[in-house]
Formats: C-alpha cells, structure tokens, sequence
C-alpha cells in the first residue's frame, strides 16, 4: 500500500506532467507508459523530493525562513558571502546544465523552426525529456541545498544575493525563463508545473514575478533598517539609513517594484564590482524561474 508521502509525491510528479506542451498524442503516450512502469518512476521522483525536502528542512531549522534573512545593517555583502554564494552556483552547474539541455529540447517549436540551428528533436525524445525533467529539477534543488548546508548559508542570504546582483544590478529580467509556465499563478503560486505558455504575455510573466520578489525582499529590508536602528550610527551611516528608509517606502508604496532598482547604494555596488564577471557568468536564463521559487 502506497504510504502518504508517495501519494503526495505522486500529486507533484502530475504537476510536473499535466499538459507538458508537446501535443495531447504525447501526453496519451505519456499516460500509457506511466501505466506500465509508472511505480518505479514515481517511486524514483519521490527520493528524489524527499531528499530535497529533508535537506531544506535542515536549512530552514539553523538558518530562519527566506523572509526573516537581515541584510548586513552596514548595506553590504561581505566579500566571504559572495564567495559562498558563488561556490553554491558553482556545485549547481552540473544539474543545471542537464536541466537547461531538456528545456531547450522542450523549448522547440516548429513554428520557429526556420530560425533554430540543428536538427528538430522527435516526438520520442521530447517524451523522454519529459520523464527527465522531473528528477532533473529535483537533483537542482537537492544540490543547491546541500552546497548551501556545505558553505553555511541560508536561503533567504542566498535568495537576497541572487536577486540584488542579477535584478537589481545587472539587470536581468525577472521574467527569464523558457517559453513555457514553470510556476503556477493559482494561490500563493508556489506550485511548478510545466505548460506552453498560450495567454501569458511577457508582461504577465513580469508583473507575476516582480510580486514574488517584493513579498520576499521586503521583509529583508525591514528587518536590516531594524538592525540599523538598535544601534548608535555614525553621519555616514545616518545618510545610508535615509537611503535605506526611502527605499522601504518605495517599495511598501508599489509592489511591483525591484528593490533598489534606481540604482544600488554605493556601499553595495563596491561589494558587488569585483565579482561582475563572474556574478555575469553564472546566470542561467532558462532556469530563473526556478530559482525564484522558494519550496520552504
């Protein structure tokens, strides 16, 4: 008899197959096969999460929730930090490029074909993608988790980094990711699937993301003009708590707006500058909507 957490994975492993974006002859395929050997692939998917799971729960146990991270009170990014934060992406690459490789697979789109260099994958291979794709994720998460626990850093550090220097700085668009939905819009939106994209235009996309950046990054900021407040400040740092303040109104006051995105305080752009290039290099466009996510 199946226990509670196979059904429960079985329910997410549906998520992730329901209207894949590759024709309903394929999805009638698809139901075949799981019909057949769907116990060990679910089973599989299921380790997989679970391990995922666990490890985030360790996260979450030593290091708060992603809202309650506090910013350095000074408005930087300690040079050790972004080291970290690299290492993590670093130990992320190898499951991220699998996972890039398959969504580029289910990217294609014969309407587009004329501009694609290499041959048009087959049916077959779009549905073996498919079955990858799952496990893939789960190995994404399960690696970003462990180098997190491996180099002491919590989610919500790593999800403030990722968010200044990609959105904020180098401006990279919240909105980046393949040509189909990764992260469902129903509810809080915490749930991912994977489906063509049909009305959700770029501005959708956006709007939907930005939201997501704002519950999260806002607290952050909170909490860090808090710190900022507890203790005696200097005239230098009575300018920076100015600045920090304005921006906490500016976003309380518009929700659809990226933290610092008039500009970084000088304090973070000195941070920031020496790792440019390799803050450039580990951006994964097709990836970002999953990094957005936040499972806890």
């Amino acid at each position: 008899m199946a226990t509670q957490n196979e059904r429960s994975g079985r329910s997410t492993a549906s998520k992730w197959l329901i209207g894949c974006g590759i024709g309903c002859g394929v999805a009638i395929i698809l139901a075949i096969i799981l019909g057949v050997s769907g116990f060990f692939f679910v089973r599989n998917i299921v380790q997989g999460f679970k391990e995922t799971e666990t490890l985030m729960d360790t996260i979450t146990e030593r290091y708060g929730r992603v809202e309650e991270f506090c910013p350095d009170p000074e408005g930087i990014i300690k040079r050790d930090r972004l080291e970290a934060f690299l290492f993590v992406r670093r130990a992320m690459a190898p499951a991220g490029a699998e996972l890039e490789d398959s969504m580029n697979i289910l990217s294609y789109d014969r309407r587009e074909e004329e501009f694609r260099e290499g041959p048009a994958p087959s049916t077959l291979t779009k549905i073996k993608t498919g079955f990858r794709l799952v496990s893939q994720i789960a190995e994404f998460y399960r690696s970003r988790n462990q180098a997190l626990l491996d180099t002491e850093m919590g989610l919500g550090e790593y999800y403030f980094i990722y968010v200044v220097s990609y959105f904020s700085w180098l401006g990279k668009s919240p909105a980046d990711g393949p040509p189909f939905q990764l992260v469902s819009d129903e509810g809080e939106g915490r749930s991912i699937i994977y489906r063509r994209r049909r009305q959700e235009t770029q501005e959708d996309r956006m709007d939907f993301m930005v939201k997501r950046l704002h519950r999260q990054i806002l607290p952050m900021l909170q909490n860090q003009y808090e710190k900022l407040t507890e203790s005696d400040i200097s005239g230098a740092q009575e300018s920076w708590q100015k600045q920090l303040k304005a921006e906490i109104e500016a976003l309380e006051s518009d929700r659809f707006r990226l933290p610092w995105q008039d500009g970084l305080p000088k304090a973070l752009k000195f941070s920031l500058e020496p790792f440019r290039t390799r803050l450039e290099a580990s951006y994964k466009t097709l990836l970002n909507p999953l990094e957005i996510v936040i499972e806890q």
